[in-house]
């Protein structure tokens, strides 16, 4: 007995099936590239903001960074200024007092060398013929209205046997004099940095 089956619907179906899948799996690739380029544009968008903020920040970082030193810079001007201006207007006047150190000398006296030390202070080195003449030159030292205090650091024998027969020769006598001499100046250097510091304020 023969069966006659016919299979032409089956095909169809299943013909109808695979292109639908096909299609869903073409519009689902599609819809995932549309997604992925939205996506991918939003971030490149996204990124060129981000760097335009960072550039931005970058030079106002940098103008910042400017001022401070232009600032510093006009600070240390204004400083170096005023020191300037405290030296010239209050240096002290050495004229008087080696005119007083010259009229104490005795008659055989002659200055080697006269140095500051500090502001207050000055080494003085003399040249005598005899010793006693250095005791007498420290005695009208410490007499002199223009020292406050003064100091014989050593008295040495001059070594003159340079040119000539040292056994015909007088020795010589170096007296080294520390000086403590009076300031009637009533602005210190600390005073100077004080005053710079308030001129700071009064500009902030």
């Amino acid at each position: 007995m023969l069966v006659d089956i016919n299979l032409l619907p089956e095909k169809e179906r299943e013909r109808s099936s695979l292109l639908v899948a096909a299609l869903a799996i073409i519009g689902a690739a599609v819809l995932f590239w549309v997604v992925f380029f939205m996506i991918t544009n939003n971030l490149t968008k996204e990124t060129v903001t981000l760097e335009q903020q960072l550039e931005s920040v970058q030079a106002s970082q940098e103008a910042i960074r400017s001022d401070i030193r232009r600032s510093e810079s006009e600070d240390s001007k204004k400083q170096l200024a005023l020191t300037v201006e405290w030296a010239e207007a209050y240096q002290y006047d050495t004229v008087p007092l080696l005119h007083d150190l010259i009229q104490l000398l005795p008659k055989r006296g002659f200055f080697q060398s006269f140095d500051f030390t500090s502001p207050h202070l000055a080494s003085v080195v003399v040249q005598f013929d005899t010793k006693p003449d250095a005791a007498y030159y420290f005695a009208r030292l410490e007499a002199s209205s223009s020292i406050s205090n003064v100091t014989l650091e050593s008295v040495t024998v001059a070594d003159d046997s340079e040119g000539g027969n040292a056994t015909d020769l007088l020795p010589r006598y170096i007296a080294t004099y520390s000086l403590e001499f009076v300031d009637d100046r009533s602005i210190t250097e600390e005073d100077v940095s004080e005053e710079t510091e308030e001129g700071g304020m009064l500009d902030d």
